[in-house]
């Protein structure tokens, strides 16, 4: 019996397999990406700050082969309006939900 479920959603790029915070990640595919940083499997006891992670981030963006996803304020509250709708559809228990933005 499956009581919940932990949903996170990220759009391209911003949760590397070598994230300072961690990741779930086994391995990382890319050689570009592995040279951002080593691997660490799990959430880190001690997380990196801010600065650290932005700086990761900024890095990340000039060696991917894509360019970050980032959702305007208007596509944020459409994405938003999505899960509502299916939470309400499926008759889901939603306790928390979060749809926010990466700054820049």
């Amino acid at each position: 019996m499956v009581l919940a479920h932990h949903l996170i959603w990220v759009a391209y790029g911003w949760w590397l397999p070598n994230d300072l915070r961690g990741s779930t990640s086994h391995f990382i595919e890319s050689d570009v990406i592995a040279q951002l940083g080593e691997l660490h499997h799990g959430r880190k006891r001690i997380q990196p700050a801010s600065r650290d992670i932005r700086r990761f981030y900024e890095q990340a963006a000039e060696v991917l082969r894509f360019s970050l996803l980032r959702f305007t304020s208007a596509e944020t509250l459409i994405l938003a309006q999505a899960f509502a709708q299916v939470i309400s559809w499926e008759k889901y228990t939603c306790y928390a939900c979060a749809c926010g933005r990466q700054p820049g």
